[in-house]
């Protein structure tokens, strides 16, 4: 059951291409709010680009797939086009294979060995049957 993020398969995952830097950003504010507007994404944007900008980004990304444009109320609405699991797992790879050189077990270190970090008994437990799986023998 365990996911494999040294070995992504590229085809299943729709975030595995290259992003320019304003498309993961404007990506992972609609992963968060599940649905918002070209305001509503520039005022969540760090030194945001202009509206006009936004929205060249969003068209971008609607026209890559990862997004979807819904008109309601007089307004443009955009959403994730796929599941938020299968959207924090995308950029979970492009994470581990940008900063990690495609190491999840130095991700996974860097991580765990973060001294305030506490686990509970399921998430150790969890963490420990996946590791199992995840060994090689």
């Amino acid at each position: 059951m365990g996911v494999d993020i040294s070995t992504p398969n590229m085809s299943s995952d729709p975030l595995s291409g290259d992003l320019s830097k304003r498309e993961r950003q404007v990506m992972e504010i609609i992963v968060r709010l599940q649905r918002a507007t070209a305001r509503d994404i520039e005022g969540a944007l760090t030194d945001a680009p202009t509206y006009s900008a936004v929205r060249s980004i969003l068209r971008i990304l609607v026209n890559k797939g990862l997004v979807r444009k819904e008109s309601a109320d007089g307004r443009d609405w955009y959403a994730p086009s796929m599941a938020p699991a299968t959207a924090r797992t995308g950029a979970l790879r492009a994470f581990v294979r940008n900063f990690f050189d495609n190491s999840a077990g130095e991700a996974a270190c860097a991580l765990l060995g973060q001294k305030n970090l506490k686990l509970s008994q399921e998430e150790a437990d969890t963490l420990m049957k996946l590791i199992k799986e995840a060994r090689i023998e």
